[in-house]
């Protein structure tokens, strides 16, 4: 069975307000040292920002770690998200390493945006959106990580039934059996919140790890090749936002991933 540990910030609000749910409607219970268990699976609380938690991370035996978070905009719009971590160009300005992406799996993300629809469904909280971010910040991981968050304001942090929906996300992240499960595959184009990547996702075709948005290109190929080899299910596929890139970034990406031995599908 694969080893899953939740990790999160004190100093996050959404992040808090998940704990607290978790601990009182799902059965974790404090351990000592601002850690949580349930059945083996531990929550393990930091004082300090998750985008710096690289050595954290390092430290501790997971297959899988789950990071609620809050989620931050300046359209302060009502959303549910998840995504990989890593950094595609030479900065690192909010954690991670220059031009390395995390591990992460495709199949947790999957689930997790399957997971949130779901509650989010299930709990009657209305406009709120559900999907997925480009594969951005730190922690840098070497073992498969994702964040589920909450956004985009303080109303939203706070409130209980997004984080409901959060944690119910979680818990099933860690406790729940994976079936089903469609054709792996990165994204590649589109803007920071991929709409057009997502469709064949929630329509069950694909489920993706990374996603590259349009304002990180061009892409050297390494760190193209990197986002194959740095998912667990090893995708050979790749979704191209076809409108969503510059024709001669295209170009260049088609030509990688050719080279790499990657099927291409235009969405």
């Amino acid at each position: 069975m694969l080893k899953k540990v939740v990790m999160l910030s004190l100093e996050d609000t959404a992040a808090v307000e998940i704990l607290r749910i978790l601990v009182e409607n799902y059965g974790f219970a404090e351990s000592g040292g601002k850690i949580f268990h349930k059945n083996g699976v531990p929550i393990i609380c930091l004082d300090k920002s998750m985008l710096y938690a690289d050595d954290e991370v390092a430290s501790i035996e997971a297959d899988l770690v789950i990071v609620p978070s809050k989620h931050v905009s300046e359209t302060g719009r009502r959303c549910l998200l998840v995504h990989s971590t890593g950094n595609w160009g030479a900065t690192a300005p909010y954690g991670g390493k220059p031009r390395q992406l995390s591990e992460t799996s495709a199949a947790a993300v999957y689930r997790a945006l399957m997971g949130l629809r779901q509650a989010v469904e299930n709990s009657g909280v209305r406009d709120v959106e559900v999907g997925m971010e480009a594969t951005h910040h730190g922690p840098h991981s070497e073992k498969p990580l994702i964040f589920v968050e909450v956004g985009s304001d303080i109303s939203a942090w706070r409130d209980s039934k997004m984080a409901e929906a959060a944690a119910e996300t979680v818990y099933q992240l860690c406790f729940g059996v994976e079936t089903n499960l469609p054709e792996p595959a990165v994204g590649f184009g589109g803007g920071h919140y991929p709409r057009d990547i997502l469709k064949p996702v929630f329509a069950g075709s694909y489920m993706v790890g990374h996603v590259a948005s349009k304002h990180h290109f061009p892409l050297d190929e390494e760190v193209i090749r990197q986002a194959f080899q740095r998912t667990v299910e090893q995708p050979r596929t790749a979704l191209i936002d076809w409108d969503g890139l510059r024709s001669e970034h295209r170009t260049a990406l088609i030509r990688a991933l050719s080279s790499f031995g990657i099927d291409v599908v235009k969405v």
